[in-house]
């Protein structure tokens, strides 16, 4: 399984598996927020959907390590003001992803990896690999209208964050994985 070599992502997963699931999928109003996992919550972010365009309205939770890495996600902030922050290839990806949950309704992984320069001329390129597990809940009706989302990154060199990756430095390169279901 895809989520065996990462112990939060997989924490996140048996945690959703374990909500009560009144449509199919855990009802957010049923959410003990004191009963989410310790270490899920610094790589956490609860956020509204809108399945008229499959985006993100609005960041409920932000978790520590999340504000860490990418510093301008504040709860609370609309998910469009976000957007205006970031590079437009970032926000398509993420409404493919929105659109995928959506219409699956079940549990989906997804890597990105982030090509940045070396901090001085001669230094080895430092690569950030981003594994997120995206968690669909509802609200109060059957379609998808909330988010879990559980993100770790990782850095190839020292610089472990916060680095400014959304907008992206000069020079970083983003590549996106394909979707891949989660049973």
């Amino acid at each position: 399984m895809i989520l065996e070599a990462n112990p939060v992502l997989q924490t996140a997963l048996e945690f959703w598996r374990d909500l009560p699931k009144p449509v199919n999928i855990p009802d957010i109003r049923l959410l003990d927020v004191a009963a989410i996992p310790r270490a899920l919550l610094p790589h956490l972010i609860i956020a509204e959907t809108t399945n008229a365009n499959f985006d993100l309205s609005r960041l409920r939770l932000v978790g520590a390590e999340i504000a860490r890495w990418f510093r301008e996600m504040p709860e609370g902030m609309d998910a469009r003001a976000y957007g205006a922050l970031t590079d437009p290839a970032y926000i398509r990806h993420m409404r493919d992803l929105m659109a995928e949950l959506i219409q699956r309704r079940k549990p989906i992984y997804c890597r990105s990896v982030y090509t940045l320069p070396g901090l001085t001329e001669g230094d080895a390129e430092n690569i950030v690999t981003a594994e997120r597990l995206v968690l669909p809940l509802a609200d109060g009706a059957t379609a998808v209208e909330c988010v879990i989302v559980v993100e770790t990154l990782h850095a190839s060199d020292s610089r472990a964050g916060p680095i400014r990756m959304l907008p992206p430095e000069p020079g970083i390169r983003v590549q996106h994985d394909p979707f891949e279901p989660v049973a």
